[in-house]
């Protein structure tokens, strides 16, 4: 579940590898960025991984203290967890770069959400001889439009604010994790030479299903209406629970689900993405007609 270590000061980011506690398979996040250490408190970063044979998916904490550092992956073998430490920058700038470009390059993110789901529909009709591969399934396909609502929502938010210079610098102003960081009036040039690439990173750090989170950067930012979150939230538990203790919740109890539950997440998945797109249409029109 957990594993020590001490991180070298020219350590940027690592790659987590772990054995899968589902199917046995060796999983391999993408890379993490260690955070800086500002030598009072402990600092703390997320990422994720997910399985290819299983499709489960694993969030991973790393925390980095003063005199050692930690990696916790809930419910995984602690004597499996590896990791593969980055010292050159540049690795992980092609590696984000990469990711940016395919996303700023897309042009109709709603259009490949609205495909996404409806194959994750076709899959819930599918009728199964066993019982329990037809759980399975069901259960993939509940977490997997979690999984649509973060591409779509990670992906928006990235272009959005890459490609207008107002949401850039709402982004700038109001970001959280930018107003802990401080630097001498002599560094503002080199910060501000940085400070793009800065933006992309924290753009893709953020994890997209803390909706909490993520409704006041859409707002702050965007400076658009996000849509209610109360019944994605219950839905992002449930999945939790799903993925992480094996489809119970924290008393024990199993968590039902059927074609018709799965088949109603789904519609409050695509009903709060429309309802999001529509707000952002309408911010567009606005700024347009201004």
């Amino acid at each position: 579940m957990s594993y020590s270590t001490c991180f070298a000061q020219d350590v940027k980011f690592i790659i987590v590898s772990f054995t899968c506690n589902k199917c046995g398979y060796k999983v391999e996040s993408d890379e993490i960025r260690i955070p800086l250490l500002n030598y009072k408190d402990e600092e703390k970063s997320d990422g994720l991984a997910v399985c290819k044979r299983c499709f489960k998916d694993y969030d991973i904490d790393v925390y980095v203290r003063l005199n050692d550092g930690e990696i916790k992956i809930h419910g995984v073998d602690e004597s499996t967890i590896s990791y593969e430490q980055i010292l050159d920058e540049n690795v992980f700038k092609d590696y984000m770069d990469e990711q940016i470009d395919a996303i700023v390059n897309n042009v109709d993110y709603i259009k490949q959400f609205k495909k996404e789901i409806e194959n994750l529909r076709k899959l819930n009709s599918v009728k199964l001889d066993n019982i329990d591969l037809q759980k399975i399934l069901q259960k993939q396909i509940f977490s997997g439009s979690i999984t649509c609502l973060e591409d779509y929502l990670s992906s928006t938010l990235i272009k959005e604010v890459l490609s207008n210079e107002n949401n850039f610098k709402n982004f700038v102003y109001t970001y959280e994790n930018f107003k802990k960081r401080k630097f001498e009036l002599n560094e503002i040039y080199s910060e501000l030479n940085l400070l793009e690439d800065t933006i992309k990173k924290e753009l893709l750090d953020i994890i997209y299903h803390d909706l909490r989170k993520v409704r006041g950067i859409y707002q702050d930012s965007l400076k658009i209406k996000f849509p209610e979150i109360r019944d994605l939230m219950s839905i992002i538990t449930k999945r939790h629970d799903i993925v992480h203790r094996n489809g119970k919740d924290k008393n024990g109890k199993i968590i039902e689900i059927s074609e018709e539950i799965v088949e109603d997440v789904l519609n409050k998945v695509s009903f709060f993405i429309g309802q999001l797109e529509d707000n952002i249409e309408l911010k567009m029109i606005e700024d347009i007609s201004f």
